[in-house]
């Protein structure tokens, strides 16, 4: 496994690259203060400030081959409206967990799925992972269909694993793709 972090990625629709500071508008508008967004998860949307604090220190973040986390832009507005990273990774056993996020004006586009394959190609074909896993909420289909359009498996449900901004523990579906699956 190399550990090269955060490429510059592009498919048809999106470009994937590092965040800076100047994206702190798009954020904001565009996502990161959506609270549909964060209806499935534990946090809350971020205050404008906590986006500006975030991006201001993104450079220092970005120096560390240990982190893999990409603004989703959609080539055409030049807009950031989302998300994806990896939020956890085992160099030993060559595994890491992909996730994101997406604004709710640019849900059903196939813009996450978009996002996830290129990730999971660089992740798997020159990153060198050997496996990638990603969950989300029992109650969240659509990331569900996220997860099986870029060809991973159901492994399982993890149950009660958080607990909601409201106090409610929920659970989660895991899903993967090894590098010997076919996708």
């Amino acid at each position: 496994m190399k550990q090269q972090g955060t490429k510059r990625l592009e498919t048809d629709r999106l470009l994937l690259r590092p965040f800076g500071p100047a994206d702190a508008e798009s954020c904001i508008r565009n996502w990161a203060a959506d609270p549909a967004v964060y209806r499935h998860i534990s946090r809350e949307p971020q205050t404008p400030e906590q986006v500006r604090d975030w991006l201001s220190t993104a450079g220092e973040a970005y120096a560390s081959p240990e982190t893999w986390y990409w603004a989703i832009v959609e080539k055409d507005a030049g807009e950031v409206i989302g998300e994806i990273f990896v939020d956890d990774f085992s160099v030993r056993n060559g595994w890491c967990e992909l996730d994101w996020k997406v604004g709710s004006r640019f849900w059903q586009k196939g813009y996450a799925t978009e996002a996830a394959a290129a990730v999971v190609r660089y992740l798997l074909d020159e990153a060198g992972f050997h496996r990638i896993q990603a969950k989300c909420s029992a109650e969240n289909p659509a990331s569900e269909r996220v997860m099986q359009k870029i060809g991973m498996a159901r492994e399982g449900v993890l149950r009660g694993y958080f607990r909601t901004k409201d106090g409610r523990w929920r659970d989660v579906v895991l899903y993967a793709l090894l590098g010997s699956d076919t996708i």
